[in-house]
């Protein structure tokens, strides 16, 4: 959960995927809801791929993170993320990041890790809790209703729910309008609410939101080079 945390933090990277009809073997294997099959040779998993984001929004101020955020690996649809990014000192963003129990810094003081998340054409999966277990982002073929939970070993439960799923192009993203499927989770981390995550079936995650307490949200677009 820690992990999930500094992804939507830092909106460090993004996922893609393409339409693709499956096999009924393929839909029968994939009823559990944190297995992810389809096609893993996909635009976004080749190495050398970039990421881009928009500024990162907290409140009403916008950041520019300057990021480099690349392809390095694709092991049959298990990417590794580089990431890097530069932190604005002396902001609310970085006072949130400083908070995260876990080393993603240089010696600087700004984000230099690595990420590893499962991207195939019927979905986004990733493992960021204290287990590692594989946890389901998003299916494209979801449903509104839809849960991806996952127990961990202290027992408590981590719930992402399907809440949104456009019937048409609603949803804007540079010079066009999407289609979106929109996945909440719960928080149980002080200070935040709850997350948000919007994801298409062509360019995969494209928004991420976290939701303060306070009433504040951090929030920023992603987009892929290669889709």
């Amino acid at each position: 959960m820690k992990k999930a945390f500094i992804l939507l933090l830092v909106a460090s990277f993004t996922f893609s995927g393409c339409e693709k009809i499956t096999s009924l073997f393929e839909k029968d294997k994939n009823n559990d809801p944190n297995s992810i099959g389809g096609e893993t040779t996909i635009p976004i998993n080749t190495p050398g791929n970039t990421i881009g984001l928009g500024y990162i929004k907290f409140g009403n101020n916008s950041y520019d993170a300057k990021e480099s955020i690349k392809v390095i690996k694709n092991d049959k649809g298990l990417t590794t993320f580089e990431v890097k990014a530069e932190i604005p000192k002396g902001t609310e963003l970085e006072n949130l990041i400083n908070r995260i129990p876990v080393n993603i810094k240089d010696a600087s003081g700004n984000i230099n890790t690595t990420f590893n998340v499962k991207i195939t054409s019927e979905g986004i999966q990733d493992f960021f809790n204290k287990d590692s277990k594989p946890h389901t982002l998003v299916k494209y073929d979801a449903n509104v209703g839809d849960t991806y939970k996952i127990t961990k070993s202290d027992g408590k439960t981590i719930t992402r729910t399907v809440t949104q799923k456009s019937t048409t192009d609603d949803f804007p993203y540079g010079f066009y309008y999407i289609k979106t499927i929109t996945v909440e989770q719960d928080s149980r981390i002080p200070g935040i609410k709850k997350f948000e995550f919007k994801a298409n079936h062509k360019y995969g995650l494209v928004f991420m939101r976290i939701y303060m307490e306070d009433g504040s949200t951090v929030e920023s677009y992603v987009y892929t080079t290669n889709d």
